[in-house]
C-alpha cells in the first residue's frame, strides 16, 4: 500500500477550485448539448489510492459503464469517467429522448449516446485542467468499456500500464427538473504527471 497523500487546507482549497471549475464546464458543455438547463451538485475532488477506485463505484463487482482514454502531452495521464449501470441508462435517456430501459443491458443506441456524452463531458473537464495548470493535453480516442469496475481497473494497470498508485477523483452530480446523474471522473496520472499535479496545488 502506497503511502497517503496528506494535503494542507490550502491544498485542499486549490484542489476544490479545480473540482469547481471543472464541474461546472462540463455542466455548460452538457447543457449545450441537450438544449437544456443541467445544474451541478458542488464536487468532491480528492486522491485515492488506484486500487481503491472500484470501492467508491458501488465495489468491484458493480456493474458499470466506463469511458476510457489516455491523455498525452504535459501531463500523460489515464482518464476513466465511470457511471453506474443504473446512472448511464438515465444519462442515455436524456441523449435519446427516451425513457430509461428497465433492462440493465445499454443496447446499441444507448452506448452510441454514452460514448458521445462522455466525450464532451470529458474534453469539458481536460479543457478546466489545462486552463487551470497552464498546460497542453492531447486526449486519445476514448473507449466504453460495460463491466464490472474491478475488471476495469484490471484493464487500466495491466492492459494500458498504467502506474500511477494515486488517482485523482472529482466526484460530480448532474441535475435536471426530472433526474439526476452521478458520474466519476478520475484522472490516473503517471508518477511525473502526479507531481506535476501537487506542484500545482502547492502554487495556485
Amino acid at each position: 500500500m502506497e503511502e497517503e497523500i496528506i494535503l494542507t487546507e490550502a491544498q485542499k482549497d486549490a484542489l476544490r477550485e479545480i473540482g469547481n471549475i471543472c464541474a461546472g464546464n462540463a455542466a455548460t458543455a452538457l447543457s449545450q448539448l441537450l438544449n437544456k438547463k443541467i445544474d451541478i451538485v458542488v464536487p468532491t475532488i480528492y486522491f485515492l489510492p488506484t486500487e481503491e477506485v472500484p470501492d467508491v463505484v458501488g465495489g468491484a463487482n458493480a456493474l458499470v459503464a466506463g469511458l476510457v482514454l489516455r491523455v498525452f502531452g504535459d501531463l500523460p495521464s489515464t482518464i476513466i469517467f465511470i457511471f453506474s449501470q443504473r446512472d448511464a441508462l438515465k444519462l442515455a435517456s436524456l441523449m435519446t429522448g427516451k425513457q430509461p430501459s428497465e433492462s440493465s443491458i445499454l443496447a446499441e443506441l444507448e452506448q452510441s449516446a454514452l460514448k458521445e456524452i462522455g466525450i464532451v463531458l470529458t474534453n469539458a473537464y481536460l479543457g478546466a485542467l489545462s486552463s487551470f495548470v497552464g498546460m497542453g493535453f492531447v486526449p486519445s480516442v476514448p473507449q466504453l468499456i460495460i463491466d464490472m469496475a474491478g475488471a476495469i481497473v484490471d484493464y487500466l494497470l495491466i492492459e494500458l500500464s498504467c502506474k500511477s498508485p494515486f488517482a485523482l477523483l472529482i466526484d460530480s452530480e448532474f441535475c435536471e427538473p426530472t433526474t439526476s446523474v452521478k458520474g466519476r471522473f478520475f484522472i490516473i496520472p503517471n508518477p511525473e504527471g502526479l507531481k506535476i499535479i501537487l506542484r500545482t496545488i502547492n502554487n495556485p
